[in-house]
């Protein structure tokens, strides 16, 4: 569910083609000059940690901030800002941002939804100890 962002980071890597060689121009351009400072090469070394916060206003705090910067074109990641661009998503967007208590009752479904959602177990599935990598 796209409303986890509102907590976390995101590594450069998968930043930078937003950025350089030009600006995504759906990106807001203040925030791209942040995110440039954060990410300063497009070619970031991969043993060195450079990341960005998803939600750089209330980066721990699981809230709706998330959808108040896309709707600002400040999403991190190029979905974010589609889900606002979109005029078929863009209303959910505008409801989240202005109902906290929504977005909460909206982010319980959809996760109570996906967690019962065809379930591996046994040696069908795997509990990944990094979820970016197959055991």
């Amino acid at each position: 569910y796209i409303g986890a962002h509102t907590v976390g980071r995101t590594h450069c890597k998968h930043l930078v083609k937003r950025l350089y060689p030009s600006v995504d121009p759906t990106l807001n351009a203040t925030y791209s000059s942040y995110l440039k400072m954060r990410c300063p090469t497009p070619n970031p070394d991969p043993n060195v940690v450079l990341y960005s916060r998803n939600d750089p206003i209330t980066p721990m705090r699981f809230d709706n901030n998330y959808f108040k910067n896309v709707m600002q074109l400040k999403g991190l990641l190029k979905l974010d800002n589609a889900l606002y661009l979109d005029p078929r998503t863009n209303v959910y967007v505008e409801k989240f941002a202005n109902d906290n208590n929504y977005f909460f009752e909206q982010f319980v479904e959809a996760i109570s939804i996906l967690t019962e959602h065809k379930v591996l177990t046994g040696s069908q599935g795997e509990i990944r100890k990094r979820c970016d990598v197959i055991n």
